[in-house]
């Protein structure tokens, strides 16, 4: 009988170590395969987070959607892109830090949004760098923005920039009209909540408010502001077209998204897969450049049709009037800013 017993006991004991072996062998790994903590799926497949500040019905959405579908047709179904519009995974600044925790994997938007890891971000804000839509391209296309793009993502320390492409070019809406630079002086101007912003126009004489985008309307409604600035698509996509009846087209910022991910998670990813979101994130970029030149046309319609008067204001006097303005205030930018200015 004690025979039995020890037997039984014995048998018992290996049933169980034999089950918490079988369950060892997944604890302390992701059995999906993640490099950021996110992919669901087997160890071969993996699922990105992408954040937008911007909604479905803007040009940035577009891209994403574009994004999407080329990753996933790039990976055969591996990788799978999941787009989160409006913020709905926080502001771009929130999403920014999670990228570290693995909460967000991608944040497609304006890159000079990383200012507060890295001066040389701001060069996406700055004033007056391009001639004309080619030369753009001739940037963010070619070696010029790789090596700007790899600058930022090394001075970030925890980032890499896979890809830049237009967002916009920036105009100045206001409620009374703008004729030239000398016409802000006062004026209470909405911009983003970046610095570089904030300090053209404090240059220019105007007195620069930053608000979210979405409290833009409200506050030229109630003359919180005198007005704003944004590329055309985007002011649309804001009702800008309803509460401000004079657009000076300054073209005094080509703005672009980029797609951003940490550098840690990224590089966890099996080369294939890094691969086919570098791809993805660069024929992305050109098509977002497309799309925004192709729509802005349209979008300034929809200014013209609404009763807006449009101004034609010579660019060369605001040109004029920030001629020092990145010497003193950013000084770092100036390499950048003449690397821009050799591209062709």
């Amino acid at each position: 009988m004690k025979k039995f017993i020890t037997f039984f006991l014995t048998l018992a004991m290996l049933l169980t170590l034999a089950a918490c072996g079988g369950n060892s062998g997944n604890s302390g790994g992701d059995s999906s395969g993640s490099g950021s903590g996110n992919a669901s799926g087997g160890a071969d497949s993996y699922t990105l987070k992408v954040h937008l500040s911007a909604g479905t019905t803007d040009t940035t959405y577009f891209a994403g959607e574009k994004f999407k579908e080329l990753v996933e047709e790039k990976s055969g179904g591996k990788v799978t892109v999941e787009l989160y519009p409006s913020s709905s995974l926080g502001t771009t600044a929130d999403c920014l830090e999670g990228l570290s925790t693995g909460a967000v994997d991608v944040v497609y938007d304006s890159f000079a949004n990383l200012a507060a890891w890295s001066d040389i971000s701001n060069i996406d804000a700055a004033p007056y760098l391009y001639n004309d839509i080619d030369h753009y391209r001739a940037v963010w296309e070619g070696d010029a923005g790789r090596t700007i793009l790899d600058a930022v993502g090394e001075e970030c320390g925890n980032r890499v920039i896979l890809a830049a492409g237009l967002q916009g070019i920036r105009e100045l809406t206001t409620t009374s009209p703008v004729n030239g630079p000398d016409d802000v002086a006062g004026m209470k101007l909405r911009v983003p909540t970046i610095s570089i912003y904030l300090d053209t126009w404090t240059w220019l004489g105007a007195t620069p408010t930053p608000l979210a985008a979405a409290d833009v309307f409200t506050a030229i409604q109630q003359g919180t502001v005198d007005g704003q600035e944004n590329p055309y698509p985007a002011c649309v996509g804001l009702s800008i077209h309803e509460c401000c009846k004079y657009v000076t087209e300054t073209n005094h910022v080509y703005s672009s998204n980029a797609f951003i991910m940490d550098s840690g998670s990224f590089a966890k990813y099996p080369e294939d897969v890094q691969k086919v979101l570098k791809e993805a994130a660069e024929e992305t970029a050109v098509y977002q450049t497309d799309i925004v030149v192709d729509i802005t046309e349209e979008k300034k319609q929809v200014f013209v049709d609404a009763g807006a008067t449009i101004i034609e204001t010579d660019i060369s006097a605001w040109q004029a009037k920030l001629d020092g303005f990145l010497a003193e205030k950013y000084p770092a930018l100036t390499e950048y800013a003449d690397m821009i200015a050799a591209a062709k």
